[in-house]
């Protein structure tokens, strides 16, 4: 089977303006003078702290210990001392404890060995993941050492390269600069789970990335490994539309990928699994993307968890005199911030600047009953509809309707000729039924 021009139903065409980061070379952000490292970057239980004020912290120190199973360890990404633990809100919207650490007169040089990988076990890739605090880096932070633990049998591994939201293209550029250290970690993510498959999926709109990967997969003379190529649409990254497009599979409603026989992980969490593997080396670091119309110099880079996104914004340039709104992540699933405080997460890919017209709310009227939301919807509900009964608050009505499954990718919203706030009332119906525990 040719795993090429493979797409899923629905969906929609968007502006990308990804050439606005996606030519430019990886810069490493400098240290700032502080960094505050939240203790929950994942979902589950909050890390429990393991430092105080006044403690001098090395990197790569275990600062966050998880607690039970569905948790993650959190590693300092500095050399410092901690000059307090506060609470915080973080980026993606949670309350959290931060461990505030003082760089000033370090020396912050990261420096790991390459360790002998010979008779690495399944049993022990599943552990390193685990010690080294990894998490999906795409956006959902589930902790990685629970998604390759499976409870049912898995036969294909998927990397994630879709990348589908506008402006972000820090995963295009780790796949045309690491291609063969994502194909690397892809054999690793293989064999910690037994499957007999692995398969690399990107958009065609990165035929570079598609290039070089196809060339390190060849060079590996391995049938167990491919590299698909996806129409680009969104949201083609979301991983059950991934599944469904390379492998003609459908994730059961409330169902995981691993009821198909599948895991899906971002091309960002295979570099970090590689760096675990072969180095020792915790999530101390990320790849993101600072861009927008609203920032004079968008560009990728380097960059230690807990750096401000203040200090992100003026490593692009500063904030151009016209911005209007900054976004954790892209622009149809990201969260506006309520200010440049907040601190880089192992989940933050992307800070987007807008400018001022962009950031403009828009004029809402009512609906037409035109149908395009029912058209465009990838998960093929009705949003129209679910929107009225969550505002409504009929909850029990949008059950009907599969509320849950909700994706909230906002493609209802971006495609609404009357600019209805569909996603917005959907996703606060889901939470109101979580919150009843129905």
């Amino acid at each position: 089977m040719a795993l090429e021009n493979l797409s899923f139903d629905n969906g929609v065409k968007i502006p990308e303006y990804k050439e606005l980061s996606e030519n430019k070379d990886l810069i490493v952000a400098k240290i700032p003078k502080t960094v505050t490292i939240p203790l929950t970057q994942h979902i589950g239980a909050p890390s429990k702290c393991l430092v105080k004020k006044n403690d001098e912290v090395k990197i790569g120190e275990l600062i966050g210990e998880a607690v039970g199973n569905f948790s993650a360890n959190i590693h300092s990404s500095v050399n410092g001392k901690v000059t307090s633990v506060i609470d915080i809100q973080t980026a993606s919207g949670k309350n959290s404890k931060a461990v505030v650490i003082d760089t000033e007169g370090y020396d912050q040089e990261i420096n790991y060995e390459r360790k002998d990988v010979t008779n690495l076990t399944k049993e022990k890739i599943v552990e390193v993941i685990k010690e080294n605090g990894l998490v999906g880096m795409g956006g959902a932070a589930f902790p990685a050492h629970i998604k390759y633990s499976p409870n049912k049998p898995v036969d294909t591994v998927i990397i994630n390269g879709a990348e589908c939201e506008p402006y972000v293209t820090c995963d295009d550029l780790l796949l045309k600069t690491k291609a063969e250290v994502i194909v690397d970690a892809l054999e690793l993510l293989v064999k910690a789970v037994d499957a007999k498959k692995g398969i690399i999926a990107i958009e065609d709109n990165k035929a570079e990335a598609i290039e070089k990967v196809k060339k390190a997969v060849a060079k590996k003379n391995s049938s167990k490994l491919e590299v698909a190529t996806m129409v680009t649409k969104y949201p083609q990254g979301d991983e059950k539309r991934i599944i469904n497009a390379v492998l003609h599979r459908e994730v059961p409603s409330g169902g995981l990928p691993m009821d198909v026989g599948v895991i899906v992980s971002n091309v960002s969490s295979a570099n970090a699994v590689y760096e675990a593997v072969y180095y020792g080396k915790p999530l101390i670091e990320r790849y993101m993307t600072v861009t927008g119309h609203g920032v004079k110099n968008p560009s990728n880079f380097l960059v230690r968890i807990g750096t401000s996104f203040e200090h992100m914004i003026e490593e692009a340039g500063g904030l151009t005199e016209d911005a209007g709104k900054v976004i954790n992540g892209g622009p149809m699933m990201g969260i506006a911030q309520p200010n440049i405080n907040q601190p880089v997460e192992k989940a933050s890919n992307c800070i987007l600047v807008l400018n001022q017209e962009e950031s403009k709310a828009p004029i809402t009227n009512p609906c037409i009953r035109c149908a395009k939301c029912v058209n465009v919807c990838p998960v093929g509900l009705m949003p129209l509809l679910i929107h009225k009964f969550s505002l409504k608050e009929k909850f029990d009505k949008a059950q009907d309707l599969h509320i849950l499954d909700c994706i909230e990718c906002g493609s209802c919203s971006y495609i609404c000729p009357s600019k209805r706030p569909l996603v917005e009332a959907i996703r606060f119906g889901k939470r109101q039924i979580r919150q009843a525990g129905k």
